[in-house]
C-alpha cells in the first residue's frame, strides 16, 4: 500500500487540470437487419475491475462446473442466450464472440489496451490475459482487433479448461457507401469430470481438493469460427447544416462564429448481409465409462463402441440477408424509419452415424465429413459421418423509431415461408421513452414478444455412443412481456425490471431420461421475474445491490427463488491523481433443484434429487487506477469465507465451487 501512495504522489506532480483525451466512438449490431447501437466502451471502466469476468459479466447465479472455463448457463432465467441455432453450443455462449457481439470503433487516434490477471494458488492457478488494439487508417476506416486467453487449471481433479476467442474487425463509414465486416472465433477444451463421487467428502479436512475422487475421466471441445460483412449503399440528399464553433480572433479573445457545411442525408439504404458460422463439439472418453451414466443418468447403453467413446456433432450456417431501408432522418415531420427484408439460410448439420442406425437423409458414410470435422477440431475424428442440408427462406418487416427526444419504438417481425423451418415466425414491439422529472430523469421500457420454434435437427435426431434418438417433435411456442423502469439520480439509482414468458410445449432433457422429453399440447410452463436494482451513492461509502426474485410454475425449469449480489465499498481520490476502490461483495441463492451437467450431450438436465445453493461467497478487494498512465491495478481475496463456513457451495450437485483463492492483476490503456 506504501508503495501505491508514493506512485500517486508522483504522478500528481506531473498531473495536468485536463488529461489528453481520445476520442473513441462504438457500436455494435444486435439487429438481424443490420442496424447499429451505439455502445459505451466499457474496457476503461475503473469501478469493479476485481471482479469482471465472463461469469460475473454474463449474471450474478450461474449453474458451471465450479471453474472459470467449463459448459455454463445462467440460474436467472432471463440472463440465458442462445447466440446460435447449434444445440451444443448455447453452454459456452459467454467464452463465443458472434456477430452481435463486435464492437466497431472510430477513433480520432489509435486505442488500445492489454490486461491480466492470475489466480495465485499453488498447481491450481489460473491466467486471464486479453488485449485490444483499434485505429483508424483514415477518418473514415477503421481497422482492429482484440483477443482473450484464459487457463484455469482447478481445484478438483479433471476440471481443468482454456479458451482462446476473439475478433479482427474493421469498418468503413461514406457518404453514400458503408460497410462493417469481422471474423470472430472461439478455441475451448475441457476436462470433464462428473462432479464428486462422494459430495461429503468436500468437507474432509483430510482431504485436499485434487485428491478428492471423482466420477469420471473425459473431456470435451468446442470451437466456432464465425465470418460476417454488413454493406449497404444509401442514396442522400444534400442539407446545409448551421455548425457553432468558438475561434480566438487576433487579441487572443475567444470569439462565437458560425459557418455553413453540407451534409448527407440517406433517404434509402439498400443493405447486403452475409454471416457464415461453423461450430464444432467434441466429447471424448479414452476408457469405459458406463458406470458413470449408469448410476447418475439411468443410462447403460453403449451404441457404438464399447472400450472408448469419441462424439462429435457440427453445424455449418450460411445466411444471406437483402434489405430495404427508408431513413429516419429524411423526414423532419414524420420521424421514423421502416425496413422489409428476406433471408436466406442453409445449414449442414454433421455427426457420427452407426449401421443400426440408417436415416435416409444422410449422405452415408462420407469421407469429406470426416475432413471437415479433422480440420475443424484437434481431436481424434469418429469412425464415421453423416452429413444432412436444410434450407430455409425467412421474409420480415420492422417500423421504428430510433432517434427523438422522449420516444423510441420499435415493431416487427418475420416469418419462414420455405424450407425446413418453415411456419416459424415472430412477432415484436418495444418501446422506450425518457422523461425529465425533476433535477433528473425517469426512463421507461416495454417490450413484447410472440413466436414459434422448430426444434433444433439434434433434438430430432442424434446417435452417439451413449444417446441415441428420432423424435418428431412439435414447434414449440414463447410468449414474453417485460418491463423497466430507471430513476438515475446523482445519490440513488433505482431500477425495477419485470419479466414474463410463457412456454408451450417446451423441449427440455431430465436427467433420469434416455432422450429429449417434449411437454404434451396444452401444458406449458411459466416465468416470473422481478429484477430490482439500488444503488447507493456518498461521498465516501457506496452500495451496490441487485436482487431477482424468480417464479417457475414446473419442475421442467428448476430456477433459485432468490438471487442477490451485494457489493459494500469506498470510492475516492487520492493526491489528484489516483481513484481507490476497496471493499467486499457477496453473492447468494436460495436452495433448489439445480440442473446437472451430462458431460456425453453437454446439456443441462433436470433433476429432483439433491437441492443445491444456501451458501453465501464472499469477497474482499482493492482496486486502483492512476490516472496519468492509464494504469489500473487489483488484488482479491475471492470465496474467503470457506476458511470459516461450512463446505457446502456446489453449483450442481456433486460439483463445487473453487474454494478461496487469491488473485491480482493489472490493465494498462494506451493512447494520447
Amino acid at each position: 500500500m506504501t508503495g501505491f501512495l508514493f506512485l500517486a504522489m508522483g504522478t500528481s506532480l506531473f498531473a495536468k487540470d485536463k488529461l489528453p483525451k481520445t476520442i473513441v466512438r462504438a457500436w455494435v449490431i444486435p439487429s438481424e437487419i443490420g442496424l447499429a447501437d451505439t455502445v459505451e466502451v466499457k474496457d476503461t471502466a475503473f469501478l469493479n475491475f476485481p471482479m469482471r469476468n465472463d461469469l460475473y459479466d454474463h449474471s450474478i447465479c450461474n449453474i458451471f462446473n465450479g471453474n472459470l472455463v467449463s459448459p455454463v448457463i445462467s440460474a436467472i432465467y432471463f440472463k440465458r442466450t442462445q447466440k446460435t441455432d447449434f444445440l451444443f453450443g448455447s453452454q459456452y455462449d459467454i467464452y463465443t464472440p458472434t456477430a452481435q457481439d463486435v464492437r466497431f470503433f472510430n477513433t480520432t487516434t489509435p486505442y488500445s489496451w492489454i490486461s491480466y490477471n492470475r489466480g495465485f494458488k499453488t498447481y491450481h492457478e489460473d491466467n486471464d490475459l486479453r488485449a485490444l488494439f483499434t485505429g483508424n487508417i483514415t477518418p473514415r476506416f477503421n481497422i482492429g482487433f482484440n483477443m482473450n486467453y484464459l487457463n484455469a487449471v482447478g481445484h478438483y481433479t479433471n476440471q481443468a479448461g482454456k479458451t482462446f476467442n476473439g475478433t479482427v474487425f474493421t469498418s468503413y463509414n461514406g457518404n453514400h457507401y458503408s460497410l462493417q465486416a469481422a471474423f470472430a472465433w472461439n478455441r475451448l477444451s475441457n476436462f470433464e469430470n462428473g462432479g464428486l463421487k462422494d459430495p461429503n467428502d468436500i468437507s474432509n479436512t483430510e482431504f485436499q481438493t485434487e485428491d478428492i475422487p471423482v466420477n469420471l475421466e473425459a473431456m470435451s471441445g468446442y470451437r466456432h469460427m464465425a465470418g460476417y460483412l454488413n454493406h449497404y449503399y444509401s442514396f442522400c440528399i444534400e442539407r446545409d447544416e448551421t455548425v457553432h464553433y468558438r475561434e480566438r480572433d487576433q487579441r487572443g479573445r475567444w470569439v462565437e462564429l458560425d459557418s455553413i457545411r453540407t451534409i448527407y442525408v440517406p433517404v434509402l439504404t439498400i443493405r447486403h448481409i452475409f454471416e457464415a458460422n461453423e461450430q464444432t463439439r467434441r466429447y471424448i472418453e479414452h476408457a469405459r465409462q458406463t458406470q458413470f451414466y449408469d448410476s447418475c443418468f439411468n443410462n447403460p447403453h453403449i451404441y457404438r463402441n464399447p472400450l472408448t467413446t469419441k462424439d462429435s456433432a457440427a453445424l455449418l450456417t450460411l445466411r444471406n440477408t437483402l434489405s430495404f431501408t427508408f431513413e429516419e432522418a429524411f423526414n423532419n415531420k414524420l420521424k421514423f424509419g421502416a425496413t422489409v427484408f428476406a433471408t436466406q439460410e442453409s445449414q449442414r448439420y454433421i455427426f457420427g452415424i452407426g449401421s443400426n442406425n440408417y436415416n435416409p437423409e444422410f449422405i452415408g458414410l462420407n469421407q469429406e465429413a470426416n475432413d471437415i470435422l479433422n480440420k475443424s477440431i484437434n481431436l481424434m475424428a469418429d469412425n464415421s459421418y453423416g452429413y444432412t442440408w436444410k434450407n430455409s427462406m425467412l421474409v420480415g418487416g420492422e417500423l421504428y423509431k430510433r432517434g427523438g427526444k422522449y420516444i423510441r419504438y420499435r415493431f416487427g417481425g418475420n416469418i419462414c415461408l420455405l424450407g425446413h423451418k418453415i411456419g416459424q415466425f415472430k412477432v415484436y414491439g418495444h418501446v422506450n421513452a425518457g422523461f425529465k422529472l425533476g433535477k433528473d430523469s425517469l426512463t421507461i421500457d416495454a417490450n413484447v414478444s410472440f413466436r414459434n420454434q422448430t426444434p433444433d435437427y439434434y433434438l430430432q435426431h442424434y446417435l452417439s455412443n451413449h444417446y441415441r434418438w428420432d423424435n418428431n417433435f412439435k414447434k414449440s411456442y414463447y410468449f414474453h412481456v417485460g418491463g423497466q423502469v430507471a430513476y438515475p439520480t446523482k445519490w440513488v439509482t433505482p431500477r425495477v425490471k419485470v419479466d414474463y414468458e410463457n412456454i408451450s410445449r417446451q423441449i427440455y432433457f431430465h436427467a433420469d431420461s434416455l432422450a429429449p422429453v417434449q411437454m404434451e399440447s396444452g401444458k406449458s410452463v411459466s416465468i416470473l421475474s422481478v429484477d430490482a436494482t439500488l444503488n447507493i451513492t456518498t461521498p465516501w461509502i457506496n452500495l451496490d445491490n441487485t436482487v431477482v426474485w424468480q417464479y417457475s410454475s414446473s419442475y421442467t425449469m428448476p430456477l433459485p427463488d432468490v438471487a442477490l449480489y451485494s457489493n459494500l465499498y469506498y470510492h475516492g481520490t487520492w493526491f489528484k491523481a489516483l481513484d481507490a476502490q476497496i471493499g467486499v461483495d457477496l453473492s447468494y441463492n436460495t436452495l433448489y433443484y439445480s440442473p446437472i451437467l451430462n458431460p456425453a450431450l453437454g446439456q443441462f438436465c433436470v433433476q429432483n434429487r439433491q437441492k443445491v445453493g444456501n451458501s453465501p461467497i464472499l469477497g474482499a478487494y482493492v482496486n486502483f487506477y492512476v490516472r496519468l498512465l492509464h494504469l489500473r491495478f487489483f488484488a482479491h481475496y475471492q470465496h474467503f469465507n470457506t476458511t470459516f463456513m461450512t463446505r457446502n457451495y456446489f453449483t450442481m450437485p456433486g460439483y463445487p465451487l473453487n474454494p478461496d483463492v487469491f488473485r491480482a492483476g493489472l490493465a494498462f490503456h494506451f493512447y494520447k
